[in-house]
């Protein structure tokens, strides 16, 4: 059916929903009947049962192996999912310990200079290895405890 409905907001033709809704309930019921199509929206690894019944008159093991596949496609999503939070971890250990390591080699370094009459330079030292740790451990938490992967780190 080519027809457009009438009163359209705008030239590409397109209306609201509400209007849409408002304009069919206006129309006759056989002609109402006519113009809405029923969809129904189903998300999952598993079709609809409709679909699977479909599956089943094709091939008489078809719904079993349909269904046994969408069961390991779904075991399979959750241990890729512990794999990728435990590799998180493994970072978050490694960030945090290297980070440690660089901040306490720094601090050597500073104790060193100032044993050796460089006081300002080993205070300088000194400070920023501190507040160099503080800050990698204040910027890596959100991150790595965050659950959320749709964003980058721009956003």
């Amino acid at each position: 059916m080519t027809e457009t409905l009438p009163d359209e907001p705008n030239s590409t033709g397109s209306a609201n929903s509400a209007e849409i809704i408002d304009q069919l309930q206006n129309l006759p019921r056989d002609e109402r009947d006519d113009l809405i199509a029923t969809m129904e929206m189903y998300s999952g690894p598993i079709p609809h049962p409709d679909i699977l019944k479909g599956y089943q008159n094709l091939y008489p093991d078809a719904a079993k192996r349909i269904i046994e596949n969408g069961l390991q496609e779904s075991e399979h999503r959750r241990n890729l999912e512990t794999k990728r939070q435990r590799r998180r971890g493994h970072l978050a250990y490694i960030c945090l310990w290297g980070g440690l390591a660089i901040t306490m080699l720094f601090l050597l370094l500073s104790f060193y200079l100032i044993l050796h009459g460089h006081q300002i330079i080993g205070s300088v030292f000194a400070g920023t290895s501190f507040l160099a740790l503080l800050g990698t451990v204040f910027d890596l938490i959100p991150k790595l405890t965050g659950n959320d992967d749709l964003h980058s780190d721009n956003d």
